[in-house]
């Protein structure tokens, strides 16, 4: 299934434990946001130049975008590899400083949520609770509306750890929505059109 398919139900499938009453999946849905459907973004009123390097960065960043919506999706070995290839790159990219910055915050949400999924790897079942709440704090800074709609959907329950109350899956698709919004406003500001999700199979 597409990531633009589970984005409605994005999070239908967040555990919220003790929650009886409560629809916790339209909290991390965003309005009903999806991958491919990202909120209108207007013009930029100029154009950055690009330099070789940062367009390469760019289309990387765009070929990365495509594969978290495949319909098989990536795996942490591939999701890895990938990032170890989009970081050499990115780390001789110079030009425009908006743009790079936009593009290296782009990687960063990158390597947060690869960081989410090897948490699976940490050990003990309380080892990666404490993994997960690592990565999510440093998510919450990064992603304040992410923050707020995690702190909404566990609202009200006691838990020693916040990713206890949490959906591995569905944060980590909440995770990549927000990462997708902010490639998207990257491509519109170098004037490309956003990587939308409705064939990504034919990318």
């Amino acid at each position: 299934m597409s990531l633009q398919k589970l984005a409605l139900p994005l999070t239908l499938s967040i555990l919220c434990f003790g929650c009886q009453a409560r629809s916790l999946g339209m909290r991390l849905s965003y309005g009903h946001s999806s991958l491919g459907q990202s909120e209108p973004i207007a013009a930029p009123v100029s154009v950055p130049i690009l330099t070789t390097s940062l367009k390469a960065a760019i289309e990387e960043v765009r070929v990365m975008r495509i594969k978290i919506e495949r319909d098989d999706g990536i795996n942490p070995k591939e999701y890895k590899e990938d990032l170890i290839d989009l970081e050499n790159i990115v780390d001789k990219v110079y030009g425009d400083p908006k743009t790079v910055a936009s593009v290296k915050s782009v990687v960063d949400g990158h390597q947060l949520a690869l960081k989410f999924m090897q948490c699976d790897r940490a050990g003990g079942y309380n080892e990666m609770l404490q993994c997960r709440d690592n990565v999510l704090k440093k998510l919450f800074v990064k992603y304040p509306e992410f923050a707020a709609a995690v702190q909404d959907a566990i609202e009200g329950e006691e838990l020693s750890y916040i990713s206890a109350g949490l959906d591995r899956d569905a944060v980590l698709q909440a995770i990549w929505l927000e990462i997708a919004k902010d490639t998207d406003n990257l491509l519109v500001a170098v004037n490309m059109e956003p990587t939308l999700a409705a064939n990504p199979s034919q990318q």
